[in-house]
């Protein structure tokens, strides 16, 4: 099986200059815990909800305006710049074992003539094991 064929196509992205407040509220609303930061259609990051909750708690540490300021930072300040990423036509073998040995939750799916073109996850490989499971009817 290809990534093509189980990964999230167009996935949810900003960019780097959208604000981590902005991140926050997309992967609250979105049920996501990964968003790709793009420029265009290159990948030039990725943010998590780990990231943005180190960031926003240091800074309520400090104090309620603090974290008010902390969340209109801009995403490219707190991304992970050059991402691990993989290509649609890759074997989804390769996908699960960078999810597991790197300790992923999302990888970036990169076309290198169309740049970032879906996100796959370890609940979409555990989605589709459960769907094949209930094929075979065990």
């Amino acid at each position: 099986m290809k990534v093509v064929e189980l990964m999230t196509s167009d996935p949810l992205t900003v960019t780097t200059a959208e604000t981590v407040g902005k991140a926050e509220e997309l992967m609250a609303e979105n049920d996501i815990r990964q968003i790709p930061v793009v420029n265009g259609h290159e990948l030039v990051g990725i943010v998590t909800d780990r990231d943005v909750r180190a960031y926003l708690s240091a800074a309520l540490m400090a104090d309620p305006e603090a974290r008010e300021r902390a969340s209109k930072t801009g995403v490219g300040d707190i991304m992970t710049t050059e991402p691990l990423f993989i290509a649609p036509d890759d074997d989804l073998k390769d996908a699960v074992e960078m999810l597991i040995e790197q300790k992923f939750g999302a990888i970036p799916v990169v076309d290198e003539a169309e740049g970032l073109v879906g996100i796959v996850s370890y609940v979409d490989v555990l989605r589709s094991y459960l769907n094949r499971l209930e094929e075979e009817g065990t």
